[in-house]
């Protein structure tokens, strides 16, 4: 009986554990990605409130290059250290440091460093299907912009990604025509604001 309640108080760190190094495991294959996205917001009832698409880079140093081309045009590049946001419409950019907090930035799961991962969420297998397994990842930290982050891979490739935040508002992103650790000009994580930009420095 003794050894029996000991099996059922370890078993869910066991499941933890190994969860978190099967993400880890997929993460630190992962040297760089780019492929295009679709995103779609979604209100707690689940009504459709916001779409969009466009295409992204990332690669390993919290570099990252997001571009949304529908319905309109925005740019966030990240060259490690700093971000710009850029909104052609409003011929405006936003200039700031990038914060390591990846419950704030969700982009740098795929270009951080796994390790800051499993430092930031407690993870679980949260659904496994073939080829498919979703982790769901709960950040640690105080105030987080979500309150739970739900990763999809299909082999060794990302499949998706949804977020919920604290008033059930969900973001889903699903990825497409993926490239995987192909090399990427470090040159396109630098941003030159075009002439006349106005500049807002956070």
């Amino acid at each position: 009986m003794r050894k029996l309640v000991m099996a059922v108080l370890l078993a869910p760190s066991l499941v933890w554990a190994g969860a978190t190094e099967d993400l880890l495991d997929r993460l630190q294959k992962l040297q760089s990605l780019k492929g295009g996205f679709e995103q779609m917001v979604l209100d707690k009832g689940g009504t459709h409130m916001q779409q969009a698409e466009g295409s992204f880079q990332v690669a390993r140093g919290n570099r990252f290059y997001w571009s949304t081309t529908s319905p309109f045009s925005q740019l966030a590049v990240s060259d490690g250290e700093t971000v710009w946001v850029y909104d052609e419409d409003l011929e405006q950019v936003v200039v700031r440091p990038l914060s390591n907090d990846l419950g704030e930035t969700p982009a740098l799961l795929f270009s951080g460093k796994p390790s800051d991962v499993a430092a930031a969420f407690s993870i679980a297998e949260q659904d496994r299907n073939g080829a498919e397994v979703t982790y769901r990842l709960t950040p640690k930290g105080e105030d987080p912009l979500f309150d739970q982050l739900d990763v999809s891979f299909i082999g060794e490739q990302p499949h998706s990604m949804r977020l919920q935040d604290a008033l059930g508002q969900k973001t889903i992103i699903d990825f497409r025509d993926l490239t995987i650790n192909k090399g990427i000009d470090a040159a396109l994580f630098q941003f030159q604001p075009p002439e006349g930009t106005d500049i807002i420095e956070q």
